[in-house]
């Protein structure tokens, strides 16, 4: 059997695991006023477009695409929290450096669209090492409780972050809310320092080169039928949804004719949404069977979407708050299965390539779907690009419904001698 870091029941409440969870729950806070901050600074400081937008939903996430894969190789053959620590540290040079240009007037979109994609390429090695991590650091009998609490902090700090960065855009200008995402960086990287808990050497393993460790995770995604479905299935759903986010901010701003707080409001419904979802993860996967709460929870929740093109002054803003808060919930409960499984099922020595040959599917069609995105709100209208990527999003949900997950209660659970 695996090593275990810490006792199972005292784990998730232990310090080093407080520590992470802390550290993570800041860091996500400072990313989620940027979500705000930064299409306003490209929206009002450099008067971008709407296909400008999907150039800077390109910046950042093609990172994923060129570098998912290697990042999870990397990940695999080095100790997971240097690796983190020093992608924090770059986040936070990254980013307190558009607020710098901007107080001294030399802000360009060219420096805005460079440290989206830097800051995307520390992301992308951050994530990779978080993915193997979690694991070690909780044990995977404890995984979905840990990954719930994580998912909890996260969509509970984005409750608080857009919020935040809606005050500062309009007090002091967007710019400043990036301040606040670098100085997050830092807590995070100060959090994991403090940890106690000795991660050991990665396991030796034949020496060869990054390309074949890439090859043998690509490969045993691709085969699995379930790590193969559940790929195609975010990939899907992503891909529709890089397209909205490239396009919301200008929406509700611009076609709706909205303030900032209607921005802020929106992102923190999405937020709270995403809290409850959440949290009801563990309850909802164990009464309706991990497998069927997948497939059911997918389409049925993001029918909800439709509602928000409906936004406008007045009832339009209730029912696209509701229609965010009830998708959010779907998307972070199964983000939260999803992912335990993944973690749970895949052998310990290819955690982080695994995870990240899924999130170079999920997150690699992501330029591509921003920049689809520009495209049908410059070809089309705004808001009718926004009604074609939410029907599209509902039918991407039916991809679970392929292969073995189409029937049947649970995922399969692999044996402690598989562990």
């Amino acid at each position: 059997m695996a090593q275990v870091a810490a006792p199972e029941r005292q784990v998730l409440n232990g310090r080093d695991f407080l520590l992470f969870w802390a550290g993570q729950t800041v860091s996500k806070a400072g990313s989620a006023v940027t979500t705000v901050a930064l299409p306003l600074v490209v929206i009002q400081a450099l008067d971008a477009d709407a296909f400008t937008m999907g150039l800077l939903g390109v910046a950042i996430w093609l990172p994923w695409l060129l570098l998912g894969l290697q990042a999870g190789a990397v990940a695999d053959r080095v100790r997971k929290r240097p690796l983190m620590i020093g992608c924090d540290v770059a986040g936070a040079l990254l980013f307190i450096s558009v607020p710098v240009a901007a107080w001294f007037g030399v802000l360009t979109m060219a420096h805005v669209l460079l440290v989206a994609f830097l800051a995307g390429c520390a992301a992308v090695l951050f994530t990779a090492a978080y993915s193997a991590y979690v694991p070690f650091l909780v044990g995977r009998d404890q995984l979905l409780g840990a990954n719930s609490r994580l998912q909890i902090s996260e969509q509970g700090a984005n409750v608080a972050g857009p919020g935040i960065g809606g005050v500062i855009a309009q007090v002091t200008g967007a710019v400043a809310g990036l301040f606040m995402d670098a100085m997050s960086f830092v807590v995070s990287a100060i959090c994991l320092r403090s940890i106690r808990t000795v991660e050991p050497e990665a396991e030796p393993r034949p020496k060869r080169r990054i390309r074949a460790d890439v090859v043998e995770a690509l490969r045993f995604v691709l085969v699995d039928p379930y790590l193969r479905v559940l790929a195609l299935h975010s990939g899907a759903v992503n891909l529709c949804m890089a397209g909205l986010q490239a396009l919301w901010v200008l929406f509700l701003v611009r076609t709706a004719g909205l303030g900032g707080w209607v921005v802020g409001a929106l992102t923190a419904a999405i937020a709270v949404g995403g809290v409850l979802g959440a949290t009801l993860a563990p309850w909802y996967s164990r009464t309706l069977g991990s497998a069927r709460a997948l497939r059911l929870g997918s389409p049925v929740t993001a029918l909800f979407g439709l509602l928000f093109p409906l936004a406008n002054p007045g009832i339009g803003i209730v029912l696209a708050l509701v229609g965010v808060f009830i998708s959010s919930a779907g998307i972070a409960a199964n983000s939260v299965i999803a992912i335990s499984f993944r973690q749970a099922y895949c052998p310990r020595e290819m955690l982080g390539r695994v995870a990240m040959s899924i999130r170079f599917v999920i997150f690699g069609v992501n330029p591509i779907g921003a920049l689809l995105g520009g495209v049908l709100g410059t070809v089309l209208d705004v808001r009718t690009a926004i009604w074609v990527l939410v029907v599209a999003t509902i039918l991407a949900g039916f991809t679970l419904y392929i292969g073995p997950m189409r029937t049947g209660r649970d995922l399969p659970v692999p044996s402690k001698e598989e562990i």
